[in-house]
């Protein structure tokens, strides 16, 4: 069966509603989070006329109203975790130049950094990060005593919100190195007890230094992870052949990398990073929401190497070469907002970058602005859900770490993945098939074991909708493999709504419809489906050939964030961007090793 729907809306939004509170279980729940977001201790946010804190976006997260640029936002339904990461270089001294009753009061930088225009600060910061990052190790502003003071406000922020079982805060920053605005950032989440300091880019920017300190840390018995993202502005550096001193990448290098690296994120304000129209032209949903200019510049970054479907192929490559796969990474989402508040949700997005996004008809219009670009093209995307057996910072991070983790574009639609030789064909139709599925296979982000010869792999795949959101349109399954020196890719419909069929010229879907209004920003749930789920069996498994394969869920048609500013505003739609997107869903994948 191509497609089975099995629960009706009120089941799918019971299921969809149990989150932060709900009893710790073997099959484990679905949390919602988001493990990436700036507040006003980051220079660029501070820079931006940004002054919330990491008080303010806990509150925010947790469901509270919170006020941003003289506005009220708040969410329509509260998150599961954070983690806010603010910028380690620098961290807060931004915000202490500024102080009028700081000890620079009256210096040149109070005064750019309390300039009612944006620009002095960012020439301020062009000072500070980009020109003088590495010239500046003995400044007061880099001293271990300072960057000491604002880690603690950090660490003790987190500590104050977070509530075991009811709402997960983690201690983390990101690690910002960008050689000539090539980005290679990190952010960095620990498990519980943090450091005395972070690790930043100013101590090094190769991540080979970073994955070392994590080592380091973790013999110490401190845990963290590292989650790379914006591969799609790194030039092509981010999944690259080689490691940063422009060696080919060794055992050693994969190894280190899978160990503190276990995810990418794929999907954030600054663009997707699963795939490219030019890398996947059969994929005809390969456009969303791409972004390609490197960091806060009017330069075209370097397509190849910097999206992660390429990477599955390339890690791939290397681990029959090398015998490790550096690029074997499951999928999470974030916001990377710089205004502290994780307003996802694409009616109630508030900006993501303070005072350059403050002016609707400016942003609608199309006016460029220091981040290199109208803010109209950047998402109001995403987060990350994890599959775990209750919300608390070791269950959640436990989970990051073993990938049973899915990204969205920012709606709360939960995905379940799961592969085996033995799954029964009608397993999503019982009762209890989750616990099935973790008895007779493997979740996302596992390996699949070795079987007997002949056996094809099945695929159990459910995603119910977000009772906030619009419904499901399909369900598809994106296979990589690699075999004999050669790699290949393909995108298989396997769950859909309506009485579609796929047509025998093109192999391709029907679309779903559209009911979007784009002079209201409306939409109407009279297509798509509440819930889909199936058995998918691979016609195309060849024994001989590793594969990684993830699933991925298309939403209905619904209205952009921009979309809905113009009619909140009374505006002309912006020519940037498409009017209409639909919204999705990513797991981390299965991963099949050739014997």
């Amino acid at each position: 069966m191509h497609r089975y729907l099995t629960h009706p809306l009120a089941a799918a939004v019971a299921l969809a509603l149990a989150g932060s509170a709900a009893a710790a279980t073997p099959e484990r729940n679905a949390y919602f989070g988001d493990l990436h977001l700036h507040t006003s201790l980051s220079f660029d946010a501070f820079t931006m006329k940004t002054r919330t804190l990491p008080d303010d976006s806990y509150r925010y997260a947790k469901g509270e109203e919170v006020e941003y640029f003289g506005q009220k936002f708040k969410r329509k339904a509260p998150l599961d975790f954070l983690a806010v990461t603010d910028h380690s270089e620098f961290l807060g001294v931004f915000r202490k130049l500024a102080d009028p009753k700081g000890p620079h009061a009256g210096s040149d930088a109070f005064k750019a950094l309390n300039d009612p225009s944006l620009e002095p600060g960012w020439k301020l910061l062009h000072e500070f990060f980009i020109e003088g990052k590495g010239k500046n190790k003995d400044s007061e502003h880099l001293s271990d005593r300072t960057i000491r003071s604002n880690w603690q406000v950090v660490v003790d922020a987190a500590e104050k919100h977070n509530k075991p079982g009811k709402f997960t805060t983690f201690v983390a920053y990101e690690w910002s190195s960008m050689p000539d605005s090539q980005n290679l950032h990190r952010n960095v989440i620990f498990r519980g007890k943090p450091p005395q300091r972070p690790f930043s880019s100013v101590d090094s920017e190769r991540p080979e230094d970073l994955w070392a300190y994590l080592d380091k840390n973790r013999k110490e018995g401190i845990d963290a992870l590292a989650i790379n993202h914006n591969a799609n502005v790194s030039n092509g550096l981010m999944f690259d052949y080689k490691d940063s001193d422009g060696k080919p990448i060794s055992r050693e290098y994969a190894e280190s990398r899978v160990r503190n690296e276990p995810l990418t994120e794929v999907t954030q304000h600054k663009g997707t990073s699963e795939t490219h129209p030019s890398l996947s032209p059969n994929d005809e949903f390969a456009g969303y929401e791409n972004y390609e200019k490197l960091l806060a510049t009017t330069r075209q970054g370097k397509i190849d190497g910097s999206y992660a479907r390429q990477a599955y192929a390339r890690g791939l490559e290397i681990a029959a070469k090398t015998g490790a796969n550096p690029y074997k990474f499951g999928l999470a989402g974030a916001t990377d907002f710089h205004s502290g508040i994780s307003s996802t949700e694409e009616d109630r997005f508030a900006g993501s970058f303070g005072g350059a996004d403050n002016n609707p008809k400016q942003v609608l219009g199309g006016t460029e602005s220091f981040v290199g670009d109208s803010p109209a093209v950047f998402s109001a995307a995403g987060l990350t859900g994890v599959w775990a057996e209750k919300n608390t910072r070791e269950a959640i991070f436990d989970a990051l770490k073993r990938k049973e983790v899915f990204a969205t574009s920012g709606n709360r639609t939960r995905v379940r993945l799961f592969a085996g030789w033995d799954l029964p064909k009608d397993l999503t139709k019982q009762k209890d098939w989750a616990r099935v599925a973790y008895e007779k296979g493997v979740p996302m982000g596992a390996d699949l074991p070795e079987s007997a010869a002949g056996k094809t792999p099945r695929f159990a795949v459910q995603a119910i909708k977000d009772p906030n959101a619009a419904n499901l349109d399909r369900i598809q399954i994106v296979k990589v493999w690699h075999k004999d020196g050669k790699s290949g890719e393909k995108v298989f419909d396997v769950a859909w709504s309506g009485k579609r069929s796929i047509d025998a010229g093109t192999g391709r879907l029907k679309e779903v419809g559209n009911t979007v209004d784009v002079k209201t920003a409306t939409y109407r749930n009279s297509i798509g489906a509440t819930e889909l789920a199936t058995v998918w069996e691979d016609p195309e498994f060849d024994a001989k050939a590793s594969a990684t394969y993830y699933a991925r869920v298309l939403e209905i048609p619904t209205p952009r964030w921009s979309t809905y500013w113009a009619a909140k505003n009374k505006l002309p739609l912006s020519t940037k961007v498409p009017a209409t997107i639909q919204e999705r869903a990513w797991t981390s994948p299965v991963f099949y090793k050739a014997g």
